[in-house]
């Protein structure tokens, strides 16, 4: 072979490896994405068309307003059959209004329009308290004994020893020594304490005697007429209270103060206030 072809031969066999050499060395381009271009947000909600296009349902906000009936005009006035004229009745005559009290005289509370309680059907007011029966001087004793230890608690467990607990609120309290406590002037209840030891120095008064409400209640003055109080009793009564409370409470006719009963068989039936 001629030797000029036999070098052209070689050089470009060797030019032919170097390329396949070079194209293997070198890495391969990732074939880019083109993404689509996206158009900026405007920073105020677009207001989406929801008008339907050819061929498409329509919306149901466009079903809903279809659906309404339209407007219908308003239909004339029909005039009314006239009617024979209904006589006015004549105002009721004014309810003459009371003279207001005099100064300084005492002005009745709405209390006092309320219905007083029955009656007993006999009071008996006792000399003393020495004379009562076995059970009920043994459970005087005991609140006497609970009311000069000075703690509204131990007041609590009596009561709570009790064949049942005892009436001693007209709401519904269900705590008698929480509800004492807040009855009671110094946050405490001693001075509820204080009363008790009052009431249960003075004598009782036993009603319904021979029946099943047979009762002591203390103290005497709780059935006592307060318009027919002899001078003794008048005496008991300013132990308990002040002079302006006894005018409110002659003004209001019934007593309102703090009273205890307690049964033939020693039951407390109630310590309250109130009609």
């Amino acid at each position: 072979m001629d030797p000029r072809r036999l070098a052209l031969l070689a050089g470009l066999v060797t030019t032919v490896v170097l390329a396949v050499a070079v194209i293997r060395i070198m890495p391969r381009e990732a074939p880019r994405i083109v993404e689509p271009a996206v158009p900026a947000t405007p920073l105020r909600a677009t207001i989406r068309d929801v008008t339907p296009g050819p061929g498409e349902p329509p919306a149901a906000s466009a079903i809903a307003a279809q659906a309404q009936p339209a407007p219908q005009p308003p239909p004339a006035a029909t005039p009314a059959p006239a009617t024979p004229a209904t006589p006015v009745p004549s105002p009721p005559a004014a309810t003459p209004v009371p003279p207001p009290p005099a100064a300084g005289a005492p002005v009745p509370t709405p209390n006092a329009r309320r219905p007083a309680p029955p009656r007993p059907a006999s009071v008996e007011v006792l000399p003393d308290n020495e004379d009562l029966r076995e059970r009920v001087g043994s459970m005087r004793e005991r609140l006497m004994l609970a009311a000069r230890s000075g703690d509204i608690g131990r007041l609590g467990v009596v009561f709570q020893m009790n064949e049942t607990l005892p009436v001693f609120a007209r709401g519904g309290e269900r705590d008698p020594v929480a509800f004492w406590r807040k009855a009671s002037g110094d946050g405490e209840g001693r001075e509820i304490l204080a009363i008790l030891l009052n009431i249960l120095d003075l004598p009782p008064a036993l009603i319904n005697k021979g029946t099943p409400q047979e009762m002591y209640v203390w103290p005497y003055l709780a059935h006592v007429p307060l318009a027919d109080l002899s001078p003794r009793q008048s005496v008991d009564l300013y132990r308990l209270m002040t002079a302006q409370d006894v005018r409110d409470m002659r003004t209001l006719g019934s007593w309102v103060f703090w009273r205890l009963g307690i049964g033939p068989d020693g039951t407390v039936h109630f310590f309250l206030a109130g009609e």
